[in-house]
């Protein structure tokens, strides 16, 4: 095996061993390549992997930095099949404020129609993804609009990538916060009578992570982007217990690409809370490096894990509820405690569940205690009840494997879920 080779096994394959001969030269420089480069050189970009998988980046085009948004002409003009239609600009009225205005002014400065639709987000201090905010979108896509951009974060851009999925036409999103990962992810996720359902659906066709839009963001929304990007540790380690106790499909590369991408967020915690630009350029090139990875492994494990279905467990209570729930990442930060917390309990238990080498806890609460995010489910606004039942009941939430149905398997779930709950809501 030659020097680069050996590095690639070093690096990359510690749990996951791989046969020497798959290692070639042409796969050790793209695997490399694609840990290297910058999110504007992605993509395109495609390799055959070790995995088993053909890793390809289907996204057109993506824009970051500041005064990204300047920029959006030059990928109009790559479309001129378009020029004469009307773009359809869909935001609410927080998004149209943050960033909508902004993107508005570029698009008829370069001399393009413009039909602004806002959504009302009526009884809810957010925009809620469900059925009405899709048929609010379609019954407004008239024949004459060409091309579609989301301004907005998780939920204007899932709507938008949906009903560009489904009635074939493209689709941009303005990012206007570092609040998710879903801009780069070929899912959406709506809440439809009642229930959390995730839709395939496509890449838009180009991704603007505007810095100096991002920058205005309230703190809020700064904490949930860095809730979603910490949380990726627990998903890691959801996706490493599976693939040593049900041989499911794992790829080291994607997962050290995104653990790459959190530890460097993590390095630059102080800076991203003085809203520093490059700080944010960071988290944001974290959050779509987390999304693409979903789209070259075909799935979400690299991203989405147990902390995922207790976050969505109490969205969906304060949905039927018809009460404000908080924001995504803020739950996926304290359900990664959460999770962070079963593993402690199982690892002194199960050598197999040890050697996942999940987060401590108190790794997680130091870190969250630095973004101000809360450390308790009463400081993020769910009861003591609610979550008492989520860490009982949330793998039911998708049927996906994690540290709760290892636990629940061997008979250990309740017993577990009470002592976290003690721990956690004192």
């Amino acid at each position: 095996m030659s020097d680069k080779q050996e590095k690639v096994v070093l690096e990359w394959q510690k749990s996951i061993p791989v046969k020497p001969e798959l290692l070639t030269e042409e796969f050790c420089a793209n695997a490399h390549k694609i840990l290297d480069m910058g999110i504007e050189e992605m993509p395109g970009y495609s390799f055959d992997c070790v995995c088993g998988k053909h890793h390809s980046v289907d996204m057109e085009h993506l824009l970051s930095g500041s005064g990204a948004v300047e920029r959006l002409p030059e990928i109009l003009e790559k479309y001129p099949e378009i020029s004469s239609k009307t773009i359809l600009l869909i935001c609410d009225k927080n998004t149209w404020t943050a960033g909508g205005e902004k993107t508005l002014s570029v698009l008829e400065s370069a001399g393009y129609k413009v039909k602004v639709l806002t959504l009302e987000t009526k009884n809810y201090h957010m925009l809620v993804p469900n059925e009405n905010a899709i048929g609010t979108v379609i019954v407004n896509l008239t024949d004459d609009i060409g091309f579609m951009i989301g301004v907005g974060s998780g939920v204007i851009s899932d709507i938008t990538k949906l009903v560009s999925y489904k009635t074939g036409r493209k689709s941009i999103v303005v990012g206007t916060a570092p609040s998710m990962d879903g801009y780069a992810s070929i899912n959406a996720a709506f809440v439809i009578d009642g229930h959390k359902i995730t839709y395939n659906a496509h890449y838009h066709t180009c991704i603007v992570a505007d810095t100096k839009i991002m920058q205005t963001a309230p703190d809020e929304l700064f904490r949930a982007g860095y809730g979603d990007i910490v949380g990726k540790y627990t998903a890691l380690s959801d996706w490493r217990l599976t693939k040593a106790v049900n041989d499911e499909h794992y790829c080291e590369i994607t997962a050290k690409m995104v653990e790459n991408a959190v530890n460097i967020c993590v390095d630059n915690t102080e800076a991203y809370f003085k809203r520093s630009e490059e700080a944010i350029e960071r988290m944001n090139e974290a959050l779509i490096l987390t999304g693409i990875s979903m789209g070259i492994t075909g799935y979400t494990r690299p991203a989405s894990g147990s902390e995922h279905h207790l976050s969505h467990y109490w969205e969906l209570d304060a949905v039927e509820k018809g009460i404000p729930h908080p924001l995504h990442g803020n739950s996926v930060g304290l359900a990664s405690i959460a999770s962070a917390e079963v593993y402690d309990i199982m690892s002194k238990r199960f050598e197999v569940v040890a050697n996942v080498n999940a987060p401590k806890p108190d790794f997680l609460r130091e870190i969250y205690t630095k973004a101000g995010s809360a450390l308790t489910p009463k400081e993020l606004g769910v009861s003591e009840d609610v979550f008492r039942e989520s860490l009982k009941n949330g793998y039911k939430i998708r049927p996906r494997y994690t540290i709760f149905n290892f636990t629940k398997d061997h008979g250990m779930l309740d017993e577990v879920a009470e002592e976290v709950a003690n721990r956690m809501c004192k």
